[in-house]
């Protein structure tokens, strides 16, 4: 260990945790990335990372850096980030404690993770064939709603419910859901990141128990009538025995549940709010529609540097197993590190004018969007199919977009974890159906 005095940085944890900080983090970030790799918060058992080079290393060393929660406890209560007692006793009376989300592949380590990820690679892989056809009707038919020309919130016609749609249908989630789909991500995404209200942990655990209600039932209709979709692979791998190739033991019910939650928020939040970026970007971008209709190879770089600038998940919180250091600096054992991938994504050591929006640069996917290590986002794919097949769309479909108004784009969700935009107000103009009919071909994946 060096001995180095960790810095504290400037800001308590009240401002960090604060919807302001959070709308537009990156110059109060950036100066601490400038200064020093770590900053503790407070006087608190609590640290941040913002190097690019120093997160990678962490995020590919679980044995130190753990997304086991059941440890991260303590440390959670001691920054403000846990439910009051009273609060939490009625949360466990409404059947929505947090602590049932303990088992699934995003807390846990090896062997654990290893196992219940195999299970949703397998899951997800099966049915990639189908997926691009699927999305291109869905994208063909939201486009179809907007008219020749006017407003429309682009996040709530466009960029919530495409994603809905294709995580519905992969799992198998039939379309008289899909309200509850986005009310369910929306509390989640309320109690991750930020200093809950008790209300807000409430809504948390009515939406936790509605969702484990729900798939309970969804794998209990599988395992009587077997189905093709992700629900009903998974259903299937509960009546399983040990896996011959790698001596797995089966899934249980209880952690198909607990899968099926979680790819379900995971599967529509994040992609949303890369359509939403993707839309913004067309939007206030001079020419940029027309670069990419006159190359639509241009579309997987335009994506790239969405989810770099944009990031949806901004930071990923790993717990301490042991006295280490990051950059020099010593990082005590029972500390969380959060990993600051919307600033290290900006990190001048890595990439040049970070600030600036050039999907041109060198090496545009090596950003850090989809973590990294083990627990990098298996539905990575997806979520650059579905943002693909949306652009390359959306340039023909429309011949001009614009902001309608100074704030257009709202972030009222957004948090340390997740700056989730809510709206996107903007002005269109849609092509004729002639000229989108010239425009358009077979559309590449």
């Amino acid at each position: 260990m060096s001995g180095s005095a960790c810095p504290v940085a400037p800001y308590p944890a009240k401002e960090l945790l604060s919807n302001a900080f959070a709308r537009c983090p990156f110059a109060k970030l950036g100066a601490l990335q400038a200064e020093a790799p770590v900053h503790q918060v407070e006087n608190l058992p609590w640290y941040l990372v913002t190097r690019f080079d120093d997160c990678v290393e962490a995020l590919r060393n679980p044995q130190v850096f753990s997304s086991e929660h059941r440890d991260f406890g303590p440390a959670l209560k001691a920054i403000g980030l846990t439910p009051t007692p009273q609060t939490h006793a009625r949360m466990l009376e409404i059947g929505g404690d947090r602590g049932a989300m303990f088992d699934i592949v995003l807390h846990r380590d090896p062997p654990a993770h290893s196992r219940q990820r195999r299970l949703i690679n397998k899951a997800l892989t099966a049915r990639v064939n189908l997926w691009e056809r699927f999305i291109e009707d869905q994208v063909r038919t939201l486009l179809a709603r907007f008219g020749e020309e006017g407003e429309a919130d682009f996040m709530t016609d466009f960029a919530v419910p495409l994603p809905i749609a294709v995580i519905a249908d992969i799992l198998g989630v039939a379309e008289e859901h899909h309200g509850k789909i986005k009310s369910w991500s929306d509390d989640s995404a309320r109690a991750s990141g930020r200093l809950s209200s008790d209300e807000e942990w409430l809504a948390m655990a009515r939406s936790m128990r509605e969702q484990g209600d729900f798939f309970a039932s969804e794998l209990r209709k599988r395992l009587a009538e077997p189905s093709d979709d992700l629900v009903g692979m998974l259903a299937r791998a509960t009546q399983e025995g040990p896996s011959p190739e790698t001596g797995d033991e089966p899934l249980t019910f209880d952690e198909a549940v607990e899968m099926l939650v979680l790819l379900l928020v995971a599967g529509n939040e994040t992609t949303t709010q890369l359509l939403g970026q993707v839309m913004m970007e067309l939007a206030t971008r001079p020419g940029l529609i027309a670069r990419v209709r006159a190359d639509d190879s241009i579309a997987n770089d335009l994506i790239e540097e969405c989810l770099r600038i944009a990031t949806p998940i901004a930071t990923m919180m790993r717990f301490v197993k042991q006295d280490t250091e990051i950059g020099g600096l010593p990082i005590p054992k029972g500390s969380i590190v959060s990993f600051c991938f919307n600033q290290a994504n900006r990190d001048p050591r890595m990439f040049e004018d970070g600030d600036g929006f050039r999907p041109d640069r060198d090496r545009v996917r090596h950003h850090l969007s989809f973590g990294s290590g083990i627990h990098n986002c298996p539905g990575a794919r997806l979520a650059r199919l579905e943002a693909r097949i949306a652009a390359r769309a959306a340039v023909r479909h429309f011949k001009d977009l614009s902001l309608a108004g100074k704030d257009a784009a709202r972030y009222d969700m957004a948090s340390l974890a997740v700056r989730g935009m809510t709206g996107l107000r903007l002005r269109y103009v849609t092509e004729s159906a002639e000229a989108r009919a010239a425009l358009s071909g077979p559309t590449p994946a």
